[in-house]
């Protein structure tokens, strides 16, 4: 029975050309899962040489439950989008991509391989040997769910593309991105396929003289993975069109942390290698805007295009860092790109980011696969940004001030301010430290509202922190003797005579720290509280007066 579909399917696949279709993928996406059952959108992205006969409408899929004793079923794909992949670098080769879909049943906590399969590919694919001769067979595995793990998998989003590029330079190209369910990718390089997908029989291709599955772009050329950033990098000496093909395998831990395969795809990349000067001029990527927030260790990088980042780039070769001083001992240490388009990113550095003017130098030393965007573009500019410092805050006391009353205020942050300026209502400053930690402000004359306002400058750049105070009338110099109070200086009680009843009272410290309060009685209790001089402030319906006192 095999047998015979398979025959069928081959004629079917003729009926089609021998010399349109070049590559393709496999992808899944989860729709939705039931007690037994899940439905997923299977898609099959072709590319089409557009000198080729016209697409079909739809086309047909195979799959086959993983397992003894598995049935082979049929899917028709529907065409559900179409379009042309821009010639990049001075290309002519005209490539366009079919997207074809249907939604698939498939039972829970179960794999399946899908499959498809036709003839031929154009004679312009230089690594098959009789291109036009051999059959295609693109294939993917879905897992649908493993109870360890989750129940259901998408796989890895891939971007139709032709990977475009110069001879005799080094190139990356995306071939997937993170995967959607977080799981990780390995990557590998294996054979083009040919074989029946109505009998899931695969075979590797034949090669051209000089070609192998080693060296899929020819002998002297280079293929190489950058998992990390999830890059095919190619070099080839030759100008050429080939297929490469690479085995996506996503993995995910299970409760026992044990890794386990959730799914498996082939991306036939087509690489597309062109002359360098059949290309318009090239046109330098600029440095569009960088920032970054004080304490962290990662610079945000926006780009004007592209930049493929591999574990070559984004790192102390071609980039240095400079701080306010000219110095460059804070040195990048790779990247993280932030969009699907490559033009932002994510830089690590290797130590905090201070406050102050950073400047950023691409290109300085560049090495051979140095910050390259498509065909061959480089990453060759300067930029400057700025950090802001921490907010400076003013703290100290802002009721139960007197006229006359001298108190001391603090500045957090101080040690990322430059220079000062200050301004003051209703109020004189009396001194400031040297390294702007301190300020000495003596209120008034007058009652009613005051103010104190510091502007502290970083890199030219300024930062307000003020503080709003309300004067009493009674200020330290006109307090009467009309409550006495012993002994002062004192070590653990202050003892007090003369205050009117229902009098209350607050201690506080010279920063206006809040010690003790309540209802006046013979003494206060001061054990406990730090040595120093004390503020006493006592309030009846009639006045409020203050007192100086000094704890041993």
């Amino acid at each position: 029975m095999r047998s015979l579909l398979a025959t069928l399917a081959l004629a079917l696949s003729f009926s089609l050309s021998a010399s349109h279709l070049i590559t393709g993928h496999f992808s899944f996406e989860h729709v939705s899962t039931g007690t037994a059952t899940s439905v997923y959108k299977v898609s099959l992205v072709l590319y089409r040489d557009v000198t080729g006969v016209a697409m079909p409408t739809s086309v047909t899929a195979y799959y086959e439950k993983l397992g003894p004793n598995g049935v082979t079923s049929t899917v028709s794909l529907g065409q559900a989008s179409n379009g042309a992949l821009a010639g990049n670098c001075g290309s002519t080769y005209g490539i366009e991509a079919y997207t074809y879909s249907a939604n698939v049943t498939v039972d829970n906590n179960t794999g399946y391989t899908f499959a498809y399969s036709t003839c031929c590919r154009p004679s312009a694919i230089t690594n098959i040997a009789n291109a036009s001769s051999q059959s295609i067979y693109l294939s993917g595995v879905l897992v649908n769910g493993k109870p360890a793990i989750r129940s259901y998998n998408n796989s890895p989003e891939i971007i139709p593309s032709v990977a475009t590029a110069y001879a005799n330079t080094t190139s990356p190209f995306e071939i997937c991105s993170a995967d959607t369910d977080g799981d990780s990718l390995s990557f590998q390089i294996v054979a083009v396929k040919s074989g029946s997908a109505a009998t899931f029989a695969a075979t590797n291709i034949a090669y051209s003289a000089g070609y192998s599955n080693a060296a899929p772009l020819g002998s002297g050329s280079s293929v190489t993975i950058d998992s990390t950033n999830r890059m095919l990098v190619i070099h080839s000496n030759t100008i050429q069109n080939a297929v490469v093909n690479v085995k996506i395998v996503e993995w995910a831990q299970d409760t026992a942390n044990a890794y386990k395969i959730m799914g498996i795809t082939e991306r036939e990349v087509l690489v597309n290698i062109v002359s360098p000067s059949a290309a318009p001029p090239q046109t330098l990527i600029e440095a569009t805007s960088a920032s970054a927030t004080f304490g962290e260790s990662d610079i945000y990088l926006n780009t004007s295009d592209a930049v493929f980042p591999t574990s070559a780039n984004f790192d102390s070769v071609q980039v240095q860092l400079f701080d306010a001083f000219g110095n460059a001992t804070n040195f990048v240490t790779g990247s993280s790109p932030i969009s699907s388009s490559y033009d932002a990113f994510k830089l690590h550095t290797s130590d905090s980011i201070m406050p102050g003017p950073w400047t950023l130098i691409f290109g300085y030393s560049a090495d051979s696969s140095a910050l390259t965007g498509l065909c061959d573009s480089k990453l060759i500019d300067t930029i400057s940004f700025f950090v802001a410092p921490p907010a400076p805050i003013l703290v100290g006391p802002s009721d139960s001030i007197y006229a006359s009353a001298n108190t001391t205020y603090t500045l957090t942050n101080y040690q990322y301010v430059d220079s000062i300026s200050y301004s003051l209502s209703n109020a004189t400053l009396i001194s400031s430290a040297p390294d702007f930690s301190s300020f000495e402000v003596q209120w008034g004359p007058a009652n009613g509202a005051a103010s104190f306002t510091v502007y502290a400058y970083n890199g030219g750049v300024a930062d307000t922190a003020a503080i709003d105070v309300t004067i009493y009338g009674i200020g330290l110099n006109e307090l009467d003797g009309s409550v006495a109070l012993y002994p002062n200086p004192t070590e653990d009680f202050i003892y007090l005579r003369g205050a009117p009843a229902n009098t209350t009272f607050e201690l506080r410290n010279t920063t206006g720290q809040l010690l003790r309060s309540g209802t006046l009685t013979e003494r206060i209790d001061l054990r406990g509280v730090a040595s120093g001089t004390l503020l006493l402030t006592l309030k009846n319906q009639h006045s409020i007066k203050q007192y100086k006192l000094v704890k041993r």
